[in-house]
């Protein structure tokens, strides 16, 4: 990772004459992250996950293929747009799945327009967003299709492993285990939970691996595909201007992204004993310690960051 950070050589009055301060690896200063993807906008995804989620406050990704809602996916029921919308109110984040679900390393310049932009079309309609991220049907890609389906977009699944028929309790805790171990993010993708293509089998054992998930709040953050995929992008593209005065230090985020596009709050974090007050374009922010560290989310399109100590 390339971590975005300074080691003031100028003395900051109390705190130690070197101090760090860089952006955190995940949001939150978590030590992994980890991402639920579900294909094929599948009924069951409205009607069994979605409530799943929601009991445990959590997000997740959902793939659309515009053509199949309201209908089907191979025999097996889709669910809806005002399914979705109320999904997408719910903080879910609804991605692109391609119009038709088509091989997109096959298609010639104006199939693979029609792939992208009716299905994008669709989704902003019906839904009220516009799809930040898509999902590559069979994983199929390649570099030119990659940079055509991340246009306008924080990006799309590069990988993934696979959470389905094969995969029981044990190995789902051990690869959340091994995200934290390692301090990786995760990626799943999965299609139905009961029906559709490699179906994960009974629905208790998810909920079950959501628990252990949800157990694990402060140190793994569950994000969507959008929030991960973004807060990457944004930490590895991000410098920070920094410079320390008698009373304090002021941080100055420059993002060399497109700020109409790339939004994710950042973590920043700050070395000091005592407690400090962040304050960034009039608007104070929360800063949480941890062990010697100031932590604190900012934006990183918004200017000047002031850091004082309490």
């Amino acid at each position: 990772m390339k971590k975005a950070f300074l080691i003031l050589l100028a003395a900051w009055v109390g705190v130690a004459s070197a101090q760090e301060v860089y952006v955190a690896k995940y949001l939150g200063d978590r030590r992994a992250a980890v991402t639920y993807t579900f294909d094929d906008g599948l009924l069951e995804h409205y009607t069994r996950v979605f409530p799943e989620l929601k009991k445990r406050g959590l997000k997740a990704t959902f793939g659309v293929i515009g053509s199949k809602v309201g209908r089907d996916m191979k025999g097996t029921p889709c669910l809806t747009w005002p399914m979705l919308r109320e999904m997408a109110a719910d903080g879910q984040e609804i991605a692109s799945h391609g119009w038709e679900h088509r091989n997109v390393t096959t298609l010639a310049p104006e199939a693979l327009r029609h792939e992208i932009e009716r299905n994008d079309s669709a989704i902003a309609d019906s839904v009220g967003t516009f799809p930040m991220t898509y999902f590559y049907p069979g994983n199929r890609k390649d570099s030119l299709v990659v940079a055509r389906c991340e246009a306008g977009r924080v990006g799309s699944r590069l990988r993934q492993v696979s959470m389905g028929s094969k995969r029981d309790s044990a190995w789902m805790r051990r690869w959340v285990d091994g995200l934290l171990e390692r301090g990786d993010w995760g990626i799943a993708m999965t299609h139905g939970i009961t029906t559709g293509y490699d179906a994960l089998g009974d629905p208790s054992r998810f909920w079950a691996h959501l628990d252990y998930v949800s157990s694990l709040r402060d140190s793994l953050w569950v994000g969507t595909l959008a929030e991960v995929t973004a807060y990457v992008r944004e930490r590895d593209n991000v410098r920070l201007d920094v410079s320390a005065g008698a009373g304090g230090i002021t941080v100055t985020p420059r993002l060399t992204l497109d700020g109409a596009v790339y939004s994710q709050p950042l973590t920043l974090v700050v070395r000091s004993p005592r407690p400090v007050r962040a304050v960034q374009g009039g608007r104070q922010l929360g800063v949480t310690m941890k062990e010697g560290r100031a932590v604190m989310d900012f934006d990183p399109n918004g200017g000047m960051i002031t850091i004082t100590e309490i």
